[in-house]
């Protein structure tokens, strides 16, 4: 039997047709989660390859999603190997216990000294202007110098001799034939050597050493020794690269606010102490009181200055001098 439809019945009907279809498509489709991969039933979260994903940097958009992979398979190598330490109980292990103790201490001393540098202020127009004008060598008359570079693996009491051989070889016309001359002299020896080729512009070289370097012609060799042995730099060429004022400005707002952030963590950490009641004990306290023989405070060392483009690791402010990291490379290559 027929029954006959009115046009608005058929409607209702079509539209109640189409949610259910829409309810049903709803139901098959996939759920949120915050769930990248279970490892034998350990969870992986999206967020721990967030995480991962921050420290890798950046990344180009077109290989992000490679990246994302392979950070994802490092953490479910990673579980699979927490697994296999917790069924053979070495989270019970003493020397684990003090290593997982270790790194939560040191995490939480750097989450509070993050907290305390975080205030530091951004530098203002005027100080960026004084500091542009307070150091030449770094901006209007920057440059950048080419060494070629001998580290020698040489003992305290080998030095003096050795830089009394440099300094005679220095005294001749041809410059050209200096380490060669030494490389000789340094077989004879029995002194192990290694010869290099480095570029560094003035921001990477150490602000207190800047106007010697800035003295030195082309030819002219400097003697930095060091516990290990020494580094002789023979300047082969050098460019002048100045930085305008507006060039610098970013670098140097960046370098004075990381000098901020330093001072501010350096004074809380005298507060601190000044505040705590801290006792040595044992033989810790006779350690306390003893000052060996010619020791002297050590001289404080400036951060890194603000780095031109291209050398964001420099406008951070921080790290060694670059004599000391040069003679530190050159000498592990002997190692």
């Amino acid at each position: 039997m027929l029954i006959a439809r009115s046009p608005f019945v058929l409607a209702a009907l079509l539209a109640a047709a189409t949610l259910v279809l829409a309810a049903c498509g709803k139901g098959d489709a996939p759920k949120a989660t915050q769930v990248a991969a279970k490892v034998n039933g350990d969870e992986i979260t999206v967020h721990q390859v967030n995480q991962a994903m921050q420290r890798v940097g950046n990344v180009p958009e077109a290989q992000a999603k490679q990246a994302q992979k392979q950070v994802l398979d490092r953490l479910v190598d990673q579980q699979l190997l927490v697994q296999q330490a917790i069924e053979k109980k070495l989270d019970r292990d003493p020397r684990t216990v003090q290593a997982i103790e270790a790194a939560r201490r040191q995490i939480l001393a750097q989450a509070y000294v993050e907290q305390i540098a975080s205030s530091a202020s951004k530098a203002t127009g005027d100080a960026v202007k004084a500091f542009y004008a307070a150091h030449p060598g770094l901006f209007q008359e920057r440059r950048v110098y080419r060494f070629a570079q001998m580290a020698v693996s040489a003992p305290t009491d080998k030095q003096a001799a050795l830089r009394a051989r440099l300094e005679e070889l220095d005294k001749q016309a041809d410059k050209a034939k200096l380490l060669p001359q030494l490389a000789e002299w340094l077989k004879v020896q029995n002194l192990q050597f290694r010869v290099t080729q480095a570029t560094q512009s003035a921001e990477q070289l150490p602000l207190e050493a800047l106007p010697k370097y800035q003295q030195m012609k082309v030819g002219d060799v400097m003697f930095a020794p060091s516990t290990q042995g020494v580094v002789i730099s023979q300047l082969t060429a050098l460019q002048n690269q100045p930085l305008t004022e507006q060039q610098a400005v970013p670098y140097i707002e960046q370098y004075l606010r990381n000098r901020e952030r330093l001072k501010l963590s350096e004074d809380e950490m005298k507060r601190l102490r000044i505040a705590a009641k801290i006792e040595y004990v044992g033989e810790f306290a006779a350690l306390q009181n003893e000052q060996p023989a010619g020791a002297q405070a050590p001289a404080e060392q400036p951060p890194a200055t603000p780095a031109p483009a291209g050398t964001a690791e420099q406008a951070a402010g921080q790290g060694k001098s670059g004599n000391q990291e040069a003679i530190e490379k050159g000498l592990k290559g002997l190692k």
